[in-house]
């Protein structure tokens, strides 16, 4: 099993390395980053979609379940573990689709429980991923049931609950699935969230303005311009 990508957001920053140095006991489960600025830490989950965020609730950008929201509406595959000493706040965190909650101090054992846990919801989630048929994607609109190869698709837009996909032949389509239960269906490697509301193949991608933060994806003659919202540093090393 492929390693578990995660991550540790707690405005302490004490309590994000004792978390980090627990976490080195279990080879399965890889940090990848630690935030201390929950703004910061949400913008990051939404562009890199980590496998699993553990997270506190008491936060001064955000709040945990308010970041968690954000988090079930742009990458809902990501499962969130709350990390808090306000044991209070559980039921109403796996009332919100928290995955699990683990109270402060972190005992070893709850730890190793909810990496357990982790573990068995991670190969389930890969054991019933839904195949593509020829590379292609399964598409539902009002219209019918679409066939669609990825390499025909310039960008995914968010329509609230809804999705448009723009495709090269000049042609859109809108799904009534949102945005990041979409792009699940869609190649990693090939496409890139550059904003909330937008995921851009890179093979259409023509012109970058980092200063700006503006990109333009086009293909047959017809561009498009489109705003660039994930830090820099973060979108020039997936490009």
């Amino acid at each position: 099993m492929t390693p578990i990508k995660a991550f540790i957001v707690d405005d302490e920053a004490d309590a994000c390395q004792l978390l980090q140095n627990l976490l080195k006991d279990f080879s399965l489960i890889e940090v990848s980053q630690t935030f201390s600025d929950a703004l910061q830490a949400l913008d990051a989950a939404i562009t890199e979609a980590p496998d699993v965020i553990f997270l506190d609730i008491s936060m001064p950008e955000i709040t945990g379940l308010e970041f968690l929201k954000q988090v079930n509406e742009f990458t809902p595959e990501t499962l969130v573990v709350f990390v808090s000493a306000h044991k209070n706040h559980a039921l109403e965190a796996l009332q919100n689709n928290a995955f699990d909650f683990i109270p402060k101090p972190v005992d070893k054992n709850e730890l190793r429980r909810v990496i357990h846990k982790i573990t068995v919801a991670r190969y389930r989630q890969q054991a019933t991923k839904i195949p593509t048929a020829n590379n292609r994607v399964l598409l539902k609109t009002s219209e019918g049931h679409h066939y669609i190869s990825p390499e025909n698709v310039l960008y995914l837009e968010a329509e609230g609950n809804y999705t448009k996909l723009v495709l090269k032949e000049n042609k859109t389509l809108l799904s009534g699935i949102n945005l990041g239960r979409l792009s699940e269906q869609f190649p990693a490697e090939q496409f890139l969230r550059i904003s909330r509301k937008h995921i851009i193949n890179k093979n259409y991608l023509t012109f970058m303005n980092f200063c700006k933060k503006q990109c333009m994806v086009s293909a047959n003659g017809k561009e498009y311009q489109l705003e660039v919202s994930v830090k820099l540093k973060e979108l020039k090393q997936y490009l």
